[in-house]
């Protein structure tokens, strides 16, 4: 048995993740749509040894591994992601043409297929600040800058095109790509051809995959949404969301890229009522940091976890975040993975947002 092989998950224990989760859980989005973000699931859990992997790891597990796995079509299955940004492409597209859409496509579905956003009425100009922010946040040069204004450590990463039998030759694997800090190593990444261009996105041997540049506790994508929604309004909330879940969906499709910075990069430079700057980007990357001392009070889910439904409840975690923005009533429940329960996490926020200032923000 090759080392390769036994950093890629088996496929058997693949299709048992895959059942225990299908069976276990319900997402508030279409079937389709859950589906593809089981699958993406699967991978966090081979790299973490979480699920049906109990403890093992297979860090070089690729969602083109669990689609071929799972007998899919690895082309319907980056096309349907890519469906997915398209129609939040579009979106924008709409809104900077004069258009002021529902947060549905042109036939009616919601984007995403979550139906929450069916009966959500929000300015379509404050969605567009939301993913203006929301696309910005996650930069590495965004979040270094303020590592310098505020002295936190953050850390964070991007996506590359990765030649995994380069990456292998050099003995690294993707857990190490994804956990150690390869900021002043990139060049020579790329230099020996570890990280490709994007005429070898769909090479046999080349993945999508996130290699981090420095080390820190991060941010968390709850934080960024309810911050969002707290400092400017549930519009601004909702396209901050809508910025997060394309960066999940843009780890397999047909045209890779840093989407989301792609949508955002777009709307600054096209909508002419944004009304916001870098100054605002800052501010939400810093409110969205995670103190490495308050970790156990700030989650950080992923989009399959913001979608899942607490059936005692019949509310997901997107909705209490949304619900608890508008002052309204929401139910009890816990957050993530790390399982932090959703007042505590609101607690969190407001005494967060009472001392920014203190950081100038």
């Amino acid at each position: 048995m090759s080392h390769k092989h036994d950093l890629v998950a088996p496929p058997d224990i693949v299709r048992r993740d895959f059942a225990e989760m299908d069976a276990e859980e319900t997402l508030r989005c279409s079937w389709d749509v859950e589906e593809l973000l089981l699958m993406q699931a699967i991978e966090g859990h081979a790299h973490e040894g979480h699920g049906a992997f109990h403890g093992h790891r297979y860090p070089n597990t690729t969602i083109d591994h669990i689609a071929r796995a799972l007998r899919r079509d690895p082309h319907a299955i980056r096309a349907a992601r890519q469906a997915l940004i398209d129609d939040i492409r579009r979106y924008a597209q709409r809104v900077v043409a004069g258009e002021r859409p529902e947060l549905m496509d042109e036939e009616g579905v919601p984007l995403l297929t979550v139906g929450t956003l069916r009966h959500l009425h929000v300015a379509p100009e404050d969605v567009l600040r939301g993913l203006f922010l929301g696309g910005f946040r996650d930069d590495p040069d965004v979040r270094k800058v303020v590592e310098e204004r505020t002295g936190w450590t953050i850390g964070g990463g991007r996506g590359y095109l990765v030649n995994t039998v380069v990456m292998e030759q050099m003995g690294l694997d993707g857990y190490r790509l994804a956990k150690e800090a390869h900021e002043h190593e990139l060049d020579e990444f790329r230099r020996k051809g570890l990280i490709v261009g994007a005429e070898h996105a769909h090479a046999p041997h080349v993945h999508y995959m996130y290699i981090r540049h420095r080390v820190g506790p991060g941010a968390s994508d709850d934080a960024a949404m309810v911050m969002a929604g707290k400092v400017w309004n549930l519009g601004v909330a909702v396209g901050v969301f809508l910025a997060d879940a394309v960066d999940t969906l843009e780890k397999y499709v047909l045209e890779y890229g840093d989407k989301d910075r792609e949508i955002a990069e777009y709307i600054r430079q096209n909508f002419k009522e944004l009304q916001m700057d870098w100054e605002d980007v800052y501010r939400l990357t810093f409110l969205a940091a995670v103190p490495i001392e308050r970790r156990d009070e700030v989650p950080d889910s992923s989009l399959r976890h913001l979608l899942r439904v607490d059936r005692k409840h019949d509310q997901c975690a997107l909705e209490s975040h949304l619900l608890y923005i508008q002052r309204r009533p929401y139910a009890p429940m816990v957050l993530a993975h790390e399982g932090i329960p959703n007042r505590k996490f609101y607690a969190y926020v407001e005494e967060r947002l009472a001392k920014a200032h203190e950081y100038g923000f």
